[in-house]
């Protein structure tokens, strides 16, 4: 995964996380969460296609959780698959 969208995921992915809070939620909160769901489906359209399970299930979702969750395994996935880990594993 290139670096561009994986900062720009894990930076979203903060950015939902914040939105949690039972006392913070409002109009203007989910305004904040559709907008950055639709920024992280234009990602996982580019790097995996609408067939995709990613794809799948964060279009489909409500819950904040579930994108964060989503986003952070594909993060954590990427950082496997970087070539410093699979020197490592070497």
């Amino acid at each position: 995964m290139s670096w561009h969208f994986r900062s720009e995921l894990s930076n979203l992915g903060q950015e939902i996380e914040q939105l949690w809070a039972p006392e913070l939620r409002g109009a203007s909160n989910e305004a904040t969460f559709i907008t950055a769901k639709g920024k992280i489906l234009d990602i996982l359209n580019v790097l995996y296609g609408e067939k995709s399970r990613e794809f799948r299930v964060v279009k489909l979702t409500r819950s904040p959780a579930t994108v964060v969750k989503v986003v952070n395994h594909i993060i954590c996935r990427s950082d496997m698959n970087s070539p410093t880990s699979r020197v490592v594993n070497l």
